[in-house]
């Protein structure tokens, strides 16, 4: 069977967020990951200021994934920066971890409640489930008021939060599934499913990670990629400070 390789994309540039570390649960000799981090962009993404920075330096590592033989992109990042970008500028398929949670969610639990680090990102959230069209399966948001840079500091704190937060989507928001909202609480889906199962509570609880490296080796042991209709090859034209390798030929 051929291997699948699937690049994670960390739209970052913060050393120590993502390692090698992270996904080996998750690999098979049939499945490689491997990585990459920003060269220009934001320590965090936790404003769609700080998304919108990352872009430009995501779209350019998806390329270079793409012309280094990477059979799928991962974007590490629950705000999918720079998605349909990068789908029209390579033709393997990208995956974004925060609209393939969304659609996973509401499909095992019908309504779904989105937790995540900061208070400030709500309506960036709120704009993102409504492009994805999951509004009216969106039963609310939360955020744990821990940054980005603190989770591996406060992971005790993090974790209690987060079960917290999870019980109150369950039975005052009627959420059916938990979406845990940023990319860096990885692992965490175990002990809260387990604090929610304490309290009489069986909802699933998606680690957006995990589920993107599965999808992403389906989407390529089945063959399948984005539509070149939806996302085609963008036009040759001068882009001033753009000077993306392999780029100007697309």
């Amino acid at each position: 069977m051929k291997t699948s390789h699937i690049h994670i994309i960390t739209p970052i540039i913060t050393r120590g967020i993502r390692s090698e570390e992270d996904t080996k649960p998750y690999l098979r000799p049939d499945l490689k990951v491997t990585y990459s981090l920003l060269d220009i962009g934001p320590a965090t993404i936790e404003s769609e200021l700080d998304e919108a920075l990352a872009v430009p330096d995501t779209i350019a590592k998806a390329i270079a994934a793409e012309q280094a033989g990477c059979d799928a992109i991962i974007i590490d990042c629950m705000g999918d920066p720079g998605l349909n970008a990068c789908r029209e500028a390579v033709t393997i398929p990208v995956i974004g971890p925060c609209q393939t949670a969304l659609h996973i969610g509401s499909m095992l639990g019908g309504k779904f409640s989105f937790i995540t680090v900061l208070d400030r990102l709500r309506p960036m959230i709120s704009h993102l489930v409504s492009s994805y069209g999951l509004t009216a399966n969106y039963a609310s948001f939360a955020a744990v008021n821990v940054p980005v840079l603190d989770i591996e500091s406060a992971m005790e704190e993090l974790t209690q939060g987060l079960i917290s937060e999870s019980i109150k989507a369950v039975e005052i928001d009627h959420a059916g599934a938990i979406i845990l909202g940023c990319t860096g609480f990885l692992g965490c889906a175990e002990a809260i499913t387990a604090g929610l199962q304490a309290k009489g509570i069986n909802v699933p609880v998606i680690d957006p990670i995990p589920l993107a490296i599965h999808i992403a080796d389906a989407m390529i042991k089945t063959g399948l990629s984005h539509s070149k209709t939806t996302y085609p090859l963008p036009g040759k034209k001068k882009r001033l400070g753009f000077d993306i390798p392999g780029f100007s030929q697309r």
